[in-house]
């Protein structure tokens, strides 16, 4: 026995060093930068709480929280729905369910660049077929990407994000109506119960810890968007009005492009702070609608 565990330590080594290389040794040390000046090139000068109280003090980081709160407010419920519904409309016996399952999650495989150019292209103030159907209907054009009500920008890109993220949260909430048995159905038809009331009673509780996950996962999602920002704007966040920041956005022009990581680290830990609060505040409702049963 005693042998025996020498080979559990030794064969889970090489996970434990992963863990403490790429995960421990980053969070301890991103802390520690957060109450240094640096600027990746000469050594570590420790200020304190100078980073954390100039971070609290600037306008541009409650501007992007303001943003990031905005888009995950558009982002969470309009995934979260159009997922659901179109789970529930790929679970009934359609033709062509795997070419339509297919359809659905081609997005989230689709790589961002290619994303972005399509949206950006569909978002075009002159020559987007968005703003071309609208004045097809006699609507104004939009200016989606380059208005000046950050409204407009952040709910345009929210918009593209539910686009990317809809497919992975149908699979999830697909998996979850596929486990409710058929006898169940035949049992509410039996009793005379309409569609909607067979949905709404009976497959919406069941399989609401799975979108209980779903609200999970977008909102973390929401909170931590980045590449949709950076596909969508390009990579010189130094050009992005500060009315269109969100606070990865901030994170990333500061430690990348004025390498101040000081300021970028405390940035990032005020974000997982904001994160792990409203991550608690979505488990303290649980209990209240979420059914287990």
């Amino acid at each position: 026995m005693h042998k025996q565990g020498h080979w559990g330590y030794l064969f889970t080594l090489p996970f434990t060093i992963n863990i403490l290389v790429f995960v421990a040794f980053p969070v301890v040390f991103s802390a520690y930068v957060s109450f240094v000046k640096w600027d990746l090139f000469n050594p570590p000068e420790w200020v304190g709480l100078q980073n954390w109280q100039q971070l609290f003090e600037q306008k541009v980081f409650w501007i992007s929280v303001r943003n990031v709160f905005y888009f995950a407010l558009v982002f969470v419920p309009l995934q979260t729905i159009a997922a659901l519904i179109i789970a529930h409309l790929l679970n009934q016996a359609i033709r062509g369910q795997t070419l339509l399952r297919l359809f659905y999650f081609l997005p989230v495989v689709t790589p961002w660049i290619a994303g972005g150019v399509l949206w950006a292209w569909l978002f075009n103030t002159k020559y987007g077929l968005i703003n071309w159907l609208l004045e097809t209907i006699n609507l104004p054009a939009v200016k989606w990407l380059d208005s000046k009500h950050w409204w407009v920008v952040v709910g345009s890109v929210a918009l593209v994000n539910v686009w990317k993220g809809v497919g992975s949260s149908m699979i999830l909430l697909l998996a979850g109506m596929q486990n409710i048995s058929k006898e169940m159905k035949e049992a509410s038809q039996i009793d005379g119960a309409s569609n909607w009331m067979y949905f709404s009673r009976i497959v919406f509780p069941l399989v609401s810890p799975m979108i209980y996950m779903v609200m999970i996962l977008s909102t973390i999602a929401a909170f931590q968007a980045f590449d949709v920002f950076l596909s969508m704007f390009g990579s010189q966040m130094s050009n992005v009005p500060e009315r269109n920041m969100v606070t990865n956005m901030l994170i990333y022009r500061d430690a990348f492009q004025l390498f101040k990581m000081g300021p970028a680290s405390a940035a990032a830990w005020a974000l997982f702070v904001i994160i792990l609060g409203i991550t608690l505040f979505q488990r303290y409702f649980e209990k209240r609608w979420v059914h287990y049963d």
